[in-house]
């Protein structure tokens, strides 16, 4: 019974040789002796598919898959088909974690009998100073998960999917959305909305490290789509649910919407129309959805804005983009 896994972690790898070794040390220091950890290399090609297999060779707990397509969510899902343990979790392999993570997590799912734990990062800059936006008591806080929800859609909770530990069969039926970024942001709200119980440990195990070339920092025209449609999706998530007061909801309502149209924006001050039609259409549609709203459910500048975008496309295009390129909108 010592020697049974009780927590697999998987770990996505994709050409981040310069941070991998200390991801995977960090795992191997564990003081939860009972892990496997499973490594799925997506089409690396500056050396971390080797490493992987070095690793496999020097410690049995390690298991290596080599995939022939590359996706964070298609690596993630391929690892949780072949996870053995009754618990998982997930690191990003340019990321670490505290050797305690995951014993402490784990207990704590035990003791609650959540489906979902979650901890605090710390966010590591490659270009400014570190930074931590939690108190870090060390406390254990068994939370209702429409509580939690509400704190995910304020942005006071992580939507990562890697400051957690989840229950193996809760997430049978589960996988992350393949084809898009921000998956976690996509899915997230969606698991916690099903589990019965949440539990928090208020501690910074988890060591977010910020990359310049991270997906969030390359923000092509379609990686901007892909979070205008996270975003859009949290919106019509919040309107399934009744998780909020009125005047939270329209704090929060507002909120995505002002994301969805800078990002709107941005998207268009870098592409060829012509080039990104489908997405650029996609979003129009999205927008005559958000202007159909009651007219008192958003802010007046921001419901403005949407009906330009909604009703009188042209016009708003040469006037704000065609005619002064850059300008406000």
């Amino acid at each position: 019974m010592e020697n049974k896994c009780l927590v697999s972690i998987i770990v996505p790898v994709h050409n981040t040789a310069d941070y991998l070794h200390k991801c995977i040390e960090s795992l191997r220091s564990q003081t939860l002796q009972q892990v496997e950890i499973i490594l799925v290399d997506n089409l690396s090609v500056d050396g971390s598919s080797e490493i992987c297999d070095e690793y496999a060779k020097t410690d049995k707990r390690i298991k290596v898959l080599h995939l022939s397509i590359a996706g964070l969510s298609i690596a993630r899902n391929a690892g949780m088909r072949i996870a053995s343990a009754p618990y998982i979790g997930f690191v990003d392999s340019d990321d670490y974690v505290e050797p305690a993570m995951f014993e402490k997590m784990l207990d704590a799912m035990v003791q609650s009998d959540a489906e979902i734990a979650y901890c605090n990062f710390l966010l590591e800059y490659e270009f400014k100073p570190n930074e931590s936006p939690y108190r870090n008591s060390g406390d254990i806080v068994i939370r209702d998960p429409k509580n939690v929800l509400q704190d995910m859609m304020m942005e006071k909770v992580s939507c990562s999917a890697c400051t957690k530990l989840y229950k193996s069969d809760f997430l049978t039926s589960l996988q992350f959305p393949e084809g898009k970024n921000y998956e976690d942001r996509l899915v997230m709200y969606e698991w916690v909305a099903l589990c019965n119980k949440v539990v928090w440990v208020d501690s910074p195990f988890y060591h977010y490290v910020e990359r310049q070339t991270s997906i969030c920092h390359t923000m092509s025209p379609m990686n901007l789509y892909h979070y205008f449609l996270a975003e859009y999706g949290r919106m019509r998530f919040m309107e399934k649910y009744s998780l909020f007061e009125e005047e939270d909801l329209f704090k929060i309502r507002t909120r995505l919407i002002g994301t969805c149209l800078t990002i709107f924006k941005e998207i268009l001050l870098k592409v060829n129309l012509r080039e990104f039609k489908e997405p650029v259409k996609d979003m129009r549609q999205k927008m005559k959805e958000i202007a159909a709203l009651p007219e008192d459910t958003y802010e007046l500048k921001y419901r403005r804005r949407v009906r330009k975008i909604a009703y009188h496309w042209h016009l708003y295009y040469l006037t704000h983009f065609l005619f002064k390129k850059g300008g406000d909108s």
